[in-house]
């Protein structure tokens, strides 16, 4: 296996997880990425981070590539989540000079996860020489654990930033413009709305700290997916920049759980009366759209329109399952309405609509539900309830 370059003197040398589906309850159809990054100096070489422990080999295969392992002198821990410091120790037992660093919080982190291993911390006011490339160090709290920190190499003009701006997408592209732009910013979106939705203002001040610093920066080289270079690095800080505003366009979601077809007619029919209206709409079988996707398309939309049939007194499970999920990334600021079938007993409209607002939506004024199959006049009630929605998104 060998390493590739990503700017003057750094090497990636991560692995590759093809197989990787789930990341936490998050669906990872493409799988992802663990990056790590070799820094050579003319007297000294950094590993900035490690992967996750079973990748161990295909790192030290790469960073064989390009020197022995056993002559790094430094091992930088950007974050300790187990995916990028899952493998330290066997890392520090191929690299047995290196010294390792870490935020303050992650210097903590470290000993917690590793049984005690001491490490050394860095601030945000060192520097490490490296012979010819200097390391530099941002601790950025919250983004999206309290040890996480940028580590910036400024003779390369290159950002390290762990998890900010980064991607679970397996591929052997390494940046932005050889995936193509379009699927990279895609994935790019996936990636915020699943994990760091909850921390916008976090990541916001994030992105204003590394500009307020002056660092010129030609290269972010982050610990999933792709990079970004040249006029990409703008496009991605754009991104995050409307994400993080909470700027949204005039479009609804409508994600709906079905038994047997007559809630699925009756999303159908919202999102009829959803365009009518006027507002881009988006149509999603739970039983078929990963959650992770669900909650990538409502990152820029105003409004979620749920929809299930009612068994035993309430909503589906995957129906519930999804306001779990969302329940977590806290989606505020958007409204939300409930809609659905019943046969002999209803129930589920009102719990999806109680558990809408424990999510912090905004709650449309009425609900829709219909008995049994919905007849050509529920299905006229339910695009003109569409419509109505759409007027309320609007406006």
């Amino acid at each position: 296996m060998r390493a590739y370059p990503v700017a003057d003197g750094i090497w990636w040398v991560g692995a590759i997880d093809w197989n990787l589906r789930d990341f936490h309850g998050y669906e990872t159809p493409s799988g992802s990425t663990y990056n790590a990054y070799l820094v050579r100096g003319s007297e000294k070489t950094a590993l900035i981070d490690t992967v996750k422990e079973p990748f161990v080999p295909e790192l030290l295969s790469r960073i064989s590539s390009v020197m022995d392992p056993a002559e790094v002198d430094l091992i930088v821990v950007n974050h300790v989540e187990p995916d990028h410091n899952g493998g330290l120790r066997d890392v520090m037992a191929a690299m047995p000079r290196a010294r390792v660093v870490a935020s303050p919080s992650g210097v903590r982190g470290v000993a917690e996860y590793h049984d005690g291993l001491a490490v050394d911390a860095v601030t945000a006011d060192d520097a490490i020489d490296l012979g010819g490339k200097t390391l530099r160090f941002l601790p950025m709290p919250m983004v999206h654990w309290p040890d996480s920190m940028f580590t910036y190499c400024p003779e390369s003009k290159t950002l390290m930033p762990n998890d900010a701006f980064g991607q679970h997408y397996a591929s052997e592209e390494r940046f932005a413009d050889e995936l193509g732009l379009d699927a990279a910013l895609e994935q790019l979106g996936i990636y915020y709305a699943n994990i760091l939705l909850p921390l916008g203002a976090q990541v916001a001040k994030a992105v204003e700290k590394v500009l307020a610093t002056g660092w010129e920066i030609d290269v972010i080289a982050p610990s999933h997916g792709v990079g970004w270079r040249g006029s990409d690095i703008a496009a991605a800080v754009g991104r995050y920049r409307r994400w993080t505003a909470g700027e949204k366009r005039d479009k609804a979601v409508v994600a709906y759980g079905t038994m047997w077809g007559s809630t699925a007619s009756l999303a159908a029919r919202v999102v009829d009366g959803l365009a009518a209206g006027g507002v881009e709409a988006s149509l999603h079988d739970i039983a078929v759209t990963p959650i992770a996707h669900i909650a990538y398309e409502l990152l820029e939309a105003k409004a979620l329109v749920l929809g299930s049939p009612t068994l035993h007194h309430g909503m589906l499970y995957r129906v519930s399952g999804l306001l779990t999920y969302l329940e977590g990334l806290r989606p505020t600021g958007r409204l939300a309405a409930a809609f659905g079938s019943y046969g002999w007993g209803g129930g589920a409209v009102k719990q999806m609509r109680e558990r809408l607002e424990k999510a912090g939506f905004e709650l449309h004024a009425e609900d829709f539900a219909v008995k049994f199959r919905p007849t050509a006049e529920d299905l006229a009630a339910a695009e003109a309830w569409g419509r109505a929605i759409a007027e309320a998104v609007r406006g």
